[in-house]
């Protein structure tokens, strides 16, 4: 490797002319055989200028990244014209390769290793290939969770096929400064593009939210309602993108704003509940946190990526649409889905949203639901998934409502996700979704099927070229083109300064996420005298949790029993408890439940239950079709359910107290929980960063250390009936339908609920009713 220079310092008197290169290849090497340490040109009244083996062009003193090394100061190298002017300029400089690439994301990228002196020789050089990894003939690649998509990502991805952006997989667990140093290593692969007739485009580093200690999504949801504002929500944004933008992660898949409506929906956990009003508020908190501010993207922004629009929530009971057996998104209801699941894209769009994700799933429009509407217009009639729906991407979201950002499509969608395309082709399919108004295409890797689409006449070069410009504005806006390397020491500082001081806030937060719903004469606060018994119930974990939450599913994590009663305990016994180790030695018990979903969206074998305890239901066609193949399964949502009734009566027959938890990712039947419990608390957060956070502040409310202020994010359903299925015969076919709408929150389903079947549910309404008589109602809480 050729190196020139690696400090601009002797170039500060150039006044006109090109500066060549820091490094150039010497025959025989490859981009990827070293890592290369940018070299940075300040313009004292302007953007940085970053290159490694970009040139740099000098005009009256003035410094501009020669992004294709050809020493002329075309438009999009202009740092002083618009990012309107140079993102439309760059399109035309771009070959057709690099435009497939570009509209593409790979879908599962992490650091070879987590830390930088692991990536460090003896030499103290830093190791490309134990940063990025390199690609390895040999190496037969790992499949993904889905068909058609490989967790084996490599530096050919970014070499060969010129794919512009990856999904950061790594959480917490990599140090941030190794995780700028891959988004580094991405950019100098992309830069080489420069010297070989092609254009450098920045690297992009996507994650979906990662948890920095604050409550889960739903817990957020319960503490707006309990605060009556988002003050918390635009602190907790504004500290994560400082984090984010230091490291690359510069574009998040999120946050999901679908209003939740059919309780068995396994992305439920990934939602701030259902009120449309309290997502709304939300949506807005985030855009103006993440994206630094409303008025569009700025040099300090996040991109965000709203999802799934239009709504994914109405779910064919509970199926989930990231395979086959979920496809339907089901409205049987006139104008839900402008009442309640539009308003929070309608408040993100308002407030300048720079992304939105659609929904894998297709609409019905058989006898199964009725035509939606928005201000008086038909949104949709093509049974298509979202991302290939001109009606929905294109009509409704941009023309309609105001978007005005680019569309990223989730993962997927041409090989798997092709509900209604089966008989269109790859590069068909690519063409459908493009014209549609899809700018990228998100998990894929063969850009070779868009230069096929375009080659073959199938997409209009038009319509890639309206896509390019959509994702190259974002990258000019936030102002990454011109010097997109990033310092790994201030990557790491970044974390230090904003994660080690949010961890107050995030606490403070945990407290506001619980909600106490029951609380029988008043047993809490609890005396902490008092001898406690801690006893654990948790759901048989499916094996898919951890890969399930790395895709955005809000899973619980695998720890151990055992794990989780040591910290149980220790919160205890800082209270001044006495933790005993039978319940006959108790004054109370607490029973801290956990039940876990199967309704994982790999696995979708049966139904998802929403009962606790061993259920017999019926198994379906594994993944592909809701087809019932005449077996029965068993689902085991919490083990051992039979145990809290018995331990409750023993200690209640010896005068004691019973306090439960439970854990909330779903709206749980408690029938078989909350009248054993004097007192009932709710956590909705399981995420590993924030799960100590969470069992802490359940003990504080439990002990009167903290005052409950949470409320409920989601309806509690009252019994089985109210979502029971009937088969019945719609347009010749038998179909399966829920005795409550799929597309309406829990709050508001009583009206359209058979009042038959509400006679006879204890309370009379779809929300639990408990022993005290209080319903378990979202916004219910109460304090003491």
């Amino acid at each position: 490797m050729q190196t020139r220079y690696t400090s601009a310092d002797q170039w500060a008197d150039a006044k006109d002319g090109v500066i060549p290169a820091p490094y150039a290849l010497e025959e025989g090497e490859q981009i990827i055989d070293q890592y290369l340490e940018p070299v940075i040109f300040h313009n004292v009244n302007g953007p940085d200028i970053g290159v490694t083996t970009c040139g740099v062009i000098v005009k009256d003193g003035l410094y501009f990244k020669d992004l294709d090394n050809s020493g002329e100061l075309a438009p999009y190298k202009d740092w002083q014209l618009s990012p309107e002017q140079r993102a439309e300029d760059m399109v035309k400089h771009l070959r057709l390769d690099q435009q497939a690439g570009l509209v593409l994301n790979t879908l599962f990228n992490t650091p070879v290793v987590p830390t930088r002196a692991e990536a460090t020789n003896a030499e103290g050089k830093l190791e490309l290939g134990k940063i990025y990894k390199h690609h390895n003939p040999g190496e037969k690649p790992m499949p993904g969770p889905l068909p058609g998509m490989t967790v084996s990502i490599d530096d050919s991805h970014v070499l060969e096929k010129h794919i512009a952006a990856g999904v950061y997989r790594g959480d917490m667990r990599c140090e941030a400064g190794m995780v700028a140093l891959y988004h580094n290593a991405g950019t100098q692969m992309l830069e080489y593009e420069a010297c070989k007739g092609g254009v450098a485009i920045p690297y992009s580093l996507h994650t979906n939210p990662i948890n920095i200690g604050y409550p889960d999504s739903l817990g957020i949801g319960a503490a707006v309602i309990g605060d009556g504002n988002t003050d918390m929500v635009y602190e907790m944004a504004q500290t994560d993108r400082k984090m984010m933008k230091a490291e690359g992660l510069n574009i998040m898949y999120g946050p999901q704003v679908d209003v939740t409506s059919d309780p068995r929906w396994p992305r439920t956990s990934g939602t701030y509940g259902e009120r449309p009003d309290v997502t709304s508020d939300i949506a807005e908190a985030l855009v103006k946190g993440y994206q630094d501010g409303d008025n569009g993207l700025n040099e300090g922004s996040v991109v965000l990526t709203i999802k799934h629009f239009p709504g994914d929530a109405p779910s064919e009971n509970g199926f989930e649409p990231h395979v086959p057996i979920g496809q339907w998104r089901i409205y049987r209801t006139p104008g839900s889905m402008e009442k309640y699941h539009l308003p929070p894209f309608q408040r993100a769009f308002d407030h300048k949203v720079s992304s939105i994700m659609p929904d894998y799933s297709r609409i019905a429009t058989d006898g199964r639901a009725v035509p939606q509407t928005y201000r008086g217009e038909i949104t949709s009639t093509e049974e298509v998934p979202s991302a290939y729906s001109k009606e929905l991407i294109t009509d409704l979201a941009r023309n309609k409502m105001g978007f005005d950002g680019y569309v990223n499509s989730d993962s997927g969608i041409t090989t798997v996700q092709i509900y209604g395309v089966e008989n269109l082709t790859e590069p068909e399919r690519y063409a459908k979704a493009i014209s549609a108004g899809t700018d990228v295409i998100g998990g894929n890797t063969d850009p070779e099927n868009i230069v096929k689409a375009v080659e073959d006449g199938l997409l209009p070069k038009a319509d890639l070229d309206r896509a390019s410009y959509n994702r190259l504005l974002s990258l000019f806006r936030t102002k990454r083109v011109d010097n997109p390397y990033l310092d790994p020491d201030k990557a790491d500082q970044a974390r230090v300064d904003n994660f080690d001081g949010a961890k107050k806030k995030a606490y403070e937060a945990n407290q506001k996420a619980v909600v106490l719903v029951k609380n029988h004469e008043k047993l809490l606060p609890l005396a902490k005298s008092q001898k406690v018994c801690i006893v654990t119930f948790k759901g048989v974990d499916s094996g898919f949790a951890q890969m399930a939450q790395a895709m955005g599913a809000g899973l619980g994590n695998t720890d151990e029993d055992a794990a989780l009663r040591k910290t149980l305990t220790e919160a205890f016994e800082k209270k001044g408890y006495t933790v005993v180790a039978t319940p006959e030695e108790a004054d109370v018990l607490y029973l801290h439940v956990w039940p876990i979903s199967n309704g994982l969206v790999f696995n979708q074998y049966a139904m998802p239950v929403i009962e606790m305890g061993e259920i017999v239901t019926d198994e379906r066609e594994r993944n592909k079709s809701q087809k019932k193949t005449g077996n029965k399964v068993t689902v085991v949502t919490l083990k051992d359910v039979e145990k809290i009734k018995e331990l409750a009566d023993a200690i209640h027959a010896r005068g004691g107290k019973v306090v439960g938890t439970c854990v909330v990712c779903n709206p749980w039947l408690l029938d078989k929980l909350e009248p054993y419990c004097d007192a009932l608390t709710i956590q909705y957060t399981v995420s590993a960063v924030a799960l100590n956070n969470a069992l802490n502040a359940q003990v504080d409310v439990i002990s009167g250390d903290f005052a409950p202020t949470g409320k409920l994010s989601l309806t509690m359903v009252s019994d089985p009936a109210v979502i029971a299925i009937t088969e019945q015969e719609i347009d010749g076919v038998v179909r399966e339908i829920c005795a409550s709408p799929n597309d309406v929150p829990g709050y508001d389903k009583d009206q359209y609920i058979d009042p038959a079947i509400l006679a006879n549910v204890k309370g009379g309404s779809y929300a639990y009713c408990d022993a005290d008589g209080n319903y378990y109602r979202s916004g219910f809480g109460l304090n003491y």
